[in-house]
């Protein structure tokens, strides 16, 4: 099988006491020049993705010492992005909760015309940031969900109801844009009233490539019946392999000719030797403390790293993984010039990565 592998668009290598070590570079956090960086590494590597989580809190408790909820917005971030890379596929987190789907689809579609081809979102609902908004949150996930997936259709109509065709851009008749071809969309749905059209034509007629995350009843519903792939929490095999099979068989029980991708979060605490990853682990978390919070972790070598992901790949339990290097800058040295590499050998990524599919 051929993974398709991401690689996160955050600081990760700063978190908790990591921002301490000398090489993490946490001085240039918010010029954006060290995850432009990390990234550019990373596309050179074959990633096939880059993605960018959020969160709308910041939490007081924490944030005097742990540069975890730090960061530019995600949409500005993959602008600067867009600008740097060439081929990787750059997926941002968009939360349906708060969010409304016009100012939604006209970022995502400059993203487009940034980065042609190589755009796709990453659709959550928020458990929290209540206070930052004036709409209130909806009481319960599947009403969220439910918010979501209007959200996905309002954007996918708009992005239709300016299409690329209709930006002609006629010197000598004089016509810039044929009005025929742009169209409103008019809608009235449970959560949304949108007009439409947008200012700005879409690049592409096909959906763009879409992600969920989590892995509660109303998410999995969602994604079997809509999504290209799912970034999911699983710590153990067990966990990744149910998850997996839970969201391919109610793909295939509504009828999906292709099943949405699992691509659980791979945290990856590396050094040369498991002596002195173990050590990076001990000076930078405090006793106690989760070094990964949910995901699937590693801390070692670049070969504990390849055996975990080739354990989980031939057990059917992923499709790919999205890689968070952390502890320190030499974790995402090891997994783009390491890991990758080695992963290619024996077959498991592509020669160059290939962005995410769409199995819709």
């Amino acid at each position: 099988m051929t993974l398709v592998t991401g690689f996160s668009a955050a600081p990760t290598w700063m978190r908790a006491a990591a921002w301490r070590r000398a090489d993490s570079r946490v001085e240039h956090l918010l010029s954006g020049e060290p995850i432009v960086q990390a990234v550019v590494h990373a596309e050179r590597a074959g990633f096939d993705l880059c993605f960018r989580p959020d969160a709308l809190t910041l939490p007081r408790e924490t944030i005097g010492g742990d540069p975890a909820h730090m960061g530019l917005d995600p949409i500005v971030q993959a602008a600067q992005l867009a600008g740097a890379t060439s081929r990787i596929t750059l997926v941002v987190t968009v939360s349906a909760t708060f969010t409304e789907p016009y100012p939604v689809a006209r970022q995502l579609v400059s993203l487009e015309h940034l980065a042609p081809g190589r755009v796709g979102w990453n659709v959550v609902t928020s458990r929290s940031g209540d206070e930052q908004f004036s709409v209130s949150r909806l009481p319960d996930s599947a009403a969220r969900w439910h918010r979501a997936e209007e959200l996905i259709d309002v954007v996918e109509r708009l992005r239709a109801g300016f299409p690329a065709t209709a930006m002609v851009a006629d010197r000598e008749s004089g016509t810039l844009v044929d009005l025929d071809l742009v169209h409103g969309i008019d809608h009235e749905g449970g959560s949304f009233r949108v007009a439409g059209p947008l200012p700005l034509p879409a690049v592409t007629p096909e959906p763009l490539p879409l992600m969920v995350a989590g892995g509660g009843a109303a998410t999995v519903s969602l994604a079997a019946r809509r999504a290209d792939a799912v970034f999911g929490a699983a710590v153990e095999m067990t966990e990744s392999f149910a998850q997996r099979e839970r969201i391919q068989d109610e793909a295939v029980a509504v009828g999906r000719p292709h099943l949405p991708l699992f691509l659980p979060g791979l945290s990856l605490l590396l050094a040369d030797t498991r002596e002195e990853a173990a050590e990076i682990a001990r000076a930078t978390y405090a006793p106690g403390q989760r070094s990964v919070g949910p995901h699937w972790s590693v801390v070692g070598t670049p070969a504990d790293a390849v055996a975990s992901v080739v354990a989980r790949a031939r057990a059917r339990a992923i499709d790919g993984f999205i890689a968070f290097p952390v502890g320190s800058w030499r974790s995402v040295e090891l997994v783009c010039d390491v890991v990758m590499p080695r992963l290619r050998e024996l077959g498991l990524v592509g020669e160059t990565g290939s962005g995410l599919p769409r199995p819709r």
